[in-house]
């Protein structure tokens, strides 16, 4: 699959249903930016992974914080939580280690296809246009963290899709 590589380094870059990974790389002047993987390009970003899910999360109505405080409220207390950016966009990031660390790569859940163990600390994640990703990370850690992710987007999801019926039922039931 042939990728468009946008040359340019953006400055402003906001998550979308497109939007696969964002891989941390240091550039020549040494900070820290980011390699936006979509479905079909690859965006260098001026800022940090995490500066870029901070970022994005008030364009979809809410806060970072908040949204990570929900996925522990729903989830129960736990380290590196999924953040929902966008239920209605299935718009679901998590991070593989911590998001305070410069080397934090943030996949999306509706795009990862599979995964496999490539090494001891090592993980092939393979994505839905069929790009893969090495990650470093444990086999077991990181299926961890795509269980996680899978759950609470699944829990998302379902009370959205059941707030929806009900919201059908009670207006059939007006309407006869």
């Amino acid at each position: 699959m042939k990728y468009k590589f946008v040359q340019d380094k953006v400055e402003e870059y906001l998550i979308n249903s497109d939007t696969m990974a964002i891989h941390p790389f240091v550039n020549q002047w040494g900070a820290v930016c980011a390699e936006i993987y979509e479905r079909d390009a690859v965006i260098l970003v001026e800022k940090k992974p995490t500066r870029i899910i901070v970022d994005t999360c008030p364009y979809y109505g809410g806060t970072y914080d908040g949204k990570k405080e929900a996925a522990r409220i729903n989830l129960g207390k736990l380290c590196f939580a999924p953040i929902m950016i966008n239920s209605k966009l299935d718009i679901f990031f998590f991070p593989t280690q911590s998001p305070r660390k410069d080397t934090c790569i943030w996949l999306s859940h509706p795009h990862i296809d599979d995964y496999e163990k490539i090494g001891l600390k090592k993980v092939r994640v393979i994505f839905s246009n069929g790009m893969d990703l090495p990650i470093d990370s444990s086999h077991s850690a990181f299926r961890g963290k795509l269980h996680r992710a899978a759950h609470y987007r699944t829990m998302l999801t379902n009370r959205t899709t059941e707030k929806e019926r009900e919201r059908l039922r009670n207006r059939d039931l007006i309407l006869t």
